[in-house]
Formats: C-alpha cells, sequence, structure tokens
C-alpha cells in the first residue's frame, strides 16, 4: 500500500515538473518566433524610422546674391517694458519702416522669428497704400508691438550687459530673391525710452543669412532653406548702483563682523564662534534674496562666485577661532598675547585674501 502510494506521488510530481517545462518551453519558442517575425518585417512596412538630424545657422551677409531685391528696414524704439529675465522674454513698442524698388511688397511677408505668439503681435500699417519716394523707392512705416523671445546670458550678473533683439526674415523669398539691410542713418530710439534697472547703451543692426538646414519638402529647390534677414538689437547695461547699494554692501558688513571677531580677546570663545555663524546664516539668505531675479542657472553667475568667496572667508574665520582655542593657554598672558598677534594677521590676510580674489573675479566677468 506504501508503495502503491509512493508510485502514485513520483508520478505526479513527474507530471508537474513535465508541465512547467512544456509551458516554459512554449514560452521560449513564442518569444523567439516573435523576435523573429520583427526582425524579418521589411522596413518600408515600419511605421517609424529616424529622422536625419538638420541645424539652422546664421551666417553674416557680405554679398548678396545677384538680382536680389534690396530691403532697407529702419527701426524707431518707443518703450521697451515687461522684461522678465525668468521668461527670457521682453515686451517692445516701436516704428519700423521699409523701402525698396519692384512689385513685391516685402511688409505682407515680413516675419519676426523670436516673435513669443502671434496673438501677442500688433503690426499696424500706418499708410493704406505703400509711398513712392523720390529716388523711386516704395515706402511703408507700421506701428510695432509684440512679445519676443530673448534668451539672457546672465554669467555676468549682476553686472551683466543685455542686447534686445528683433530677428526680422522675410517669410516667402528666399535670400536669392530679396535681402535686407539696416537703415543706420535714420535708426534709433527714443530719449524718454527707460528700462527700470537698465541703462540703454546703444543700437545695433546686422544683415545674416538664416540656413535652417531643410528644404521643408519642396524637392529639387536648393536655396528652400536660406532666408535673408536683419538682426536689430537695443544694447542694455546694469547700473552699477544695483550691484554696489543692493548686493554688495549688505555683504560686506556681515563680512565685517565676522572678521571683527578675530579682533576679540581669545579667551571669548563663545561670542567669537558665535559672530562668523550668525554671518554664515546670514549670507545664506542674502545670496538666495540676490539670486531671486534671476533664473536657476546651471553654471555658476558672477554672484554666485562672489557668494562662495564669502563663504570661503567665514570657514576659514571659523577654522581660526577653533585652532586658536586648542592651541590656547588662559593661564599664561604670553600665551594670550602671542594668539592676538596671530589673529591680527589673520585678520590683515583675509581681507587682502578677499579684495585680491574679488578684483579677480570683477576683471574676468
Amino acid at each position: 500500500m506504501r508503495l502503491k502510494n509512493h508510485m502514485q506521488q513520483l508520478t505526479s510530481d513527474r507530471l508537474i515538473v513535465l508541465t512547467k517545462s512544456l509551458i516554459l518551453l512554449l514560452l521560449i519558442l513564442f518569444v523567439s518566433q516573435t523576435t523573429f517575425a520583427a526582425e524579418a518585417t521589411p522596413v518600408k512596412h515600419r511605421l517609424s524610422s529616424s529622422l536625419r538630424n538638420t541645424q539652422g545657422t546664421l551666417v553674416n551677409m557680405d554679398t548678396p546674391a545677384p538680382g536680389a531685391q534690396k530691403v532697407t528696414v529702419g527701426i524707431y524704439g518707443i518703450n521697451v517694458y515687461n522684461l522678465d529675465l525668468k521668461a527670457s522674454t521682453y515686451s517692445i513698442t516701436a516704428y519700423m519702416w521699409l523701402r525698396w524698388k519692384g512689385d513685391v511688397d516685402p511688409v505682407a511677408s515680413l516675419d519676426f522669428t523670436n516673435l513669443v505668439q502671434d496673438a501677442s503681435l500688433t503690426k499696424k500699417k500706418l499708410l493704406d497704400t505703400p509711398k513712392v519716394l523720390s529716388n523711386g523707392e516704395n515706402y511703408q512705416i507700421i506701428r510695432l508691438d509684440g512679445v519676443f523671445f530673448q534668451p539672457f546670458n546672465l554669467s555676468s550678473y549682476p553686472l551683466d550687459k543685455q542686447a534686445l533683439s528683433l530677428f526680422v526674415e522675410n517669410s516667402t523669398e528666399t535670400y536669392e530673391q530679396c535681402y535686407y539691410v539696416p537703415d543706420g542713418s535714420s535708426s534709433g530710439y527714443d530719449g524718454g525710452l527707460k528700462v527700470p534697472g537698465w541703462k540703454v547703451t546703444g543700437l545695433d543692426a546686422s544683415s545674416y543669412i538664416h540656413d535652417y538646414g531643410t528644404d521643408f519638402g519642396e524637392k529639387g529647390i536648393a536655396s528652400a532653406s536660406k532666408y535673408a534677414g536683419l538682426k536689430i538689437s537695443l544694447n542694455l547695461e546694469r547700473y552699477i548702483n544695483f550691484f554696489i547699494w543692493k548686493l554688495m554692501l549688505p555683504l560686506l558688513i556681515i563680512l565685517m563682523s565676522n572678521w571683527l571677531s578675530l579682533l576679540l580677546n581669545p579667551t571669548l570663545f563663545e561670542v567669537r564662534v558665535a559672530m562668523p555663524a550668525t554671518a554664515l546664516l546670514t549670507i545664506v539668505f542674502l545670496q538666495q534674496s540676490a539670486l531671486d531675479a534671476i533664473p536657476g542657472c546651471s553654471s555658476l553667475v558672477l554672484m554666485d562666485k562672489i557668494y562662495l568667496l564669502a563663504y570661503l572667508s567665514v570657514g576659514l574665520t571659523l577654522i581660526q577661532i577653533i585652532i586658536i582655542n586648542s592651541k590656547l593657554d588662559r593661564e599664561s598672558p604670553a600665551s594670550v598675547l602671542r594668539m592676538i598677534k596671530i589673529d591680527k594677521i589673520s585678520f590683515a590676510l583675509q581681507v587682502l585674501f578677499f579684495v585680491a580674489v574679488f578684483a579677480v573675479l570683477l576683471f574676468q566677468k
């Protein structure tokens, strides 16, 4: 009886093992067959494929293409507002005029490639029809108001200089048909144009060819990716008073309280340690408030480097105080006098070190 039960148990175990093996074998066959079928699928039946990467470039235009229509573009800035460093945008109100010869009206195909939204743009013609000037050129003037994208370089913040640019292109004619030149004699900006916190230093313009690196699907036309354009830039720089009085003065006051701890009697260890520790916490909050005006940057800006220098100074002061306390013999007046002398030398060296590195950072900005 026992032998019979044992044989039945062995048979049952073998059946279970055999069933699992068959299931595993079927799974392996199914996966391999699916993979083989996928690899055997012709490329023409696939719905996805790798795309050719293209990259647009801007090239300075030295000489126009033969036979291309010349369009002279001028601008007169009236107002700049909503300058937002975090959003990388600004708004501008200006007059823009175009002069050209020929039957094609470039105003209709005038395009701003760094415009944020079409709905934000107001482009009002001030003349119902182009005016013919005495030299035979057609003339049209428009009032422009819109929001434009501008990537800001903040590596030198808060002593940075920025250029608010307008990129003007022809949306239909290529550079072989039409090109732009700036009207340097008449362009400018209003004397009342003010940007809070910034000083307007000038207006620049340059012609370029924008090679998009693609024919936009228009096969057989080699120049379909190249369009002439004009870059107009309003140059700004920050007032240095913002840097001195709002950012550096509070930091220098905190650093002075840190350095003055070295001039206290070495026996006052608790007070000497408390001053740099308090300065360290204050510098942390000062840095956060100083950098709130700009977006987060992957690299260090000038103000970050200055605060790192301040952290280093506070750290050196704390180390100095701890070392002095560990070597101080409070019962020996000679030991106290020697430590006071060391503290004074360290005070002078730290101030000189901070000033020297600070000058180097300003020179390299």
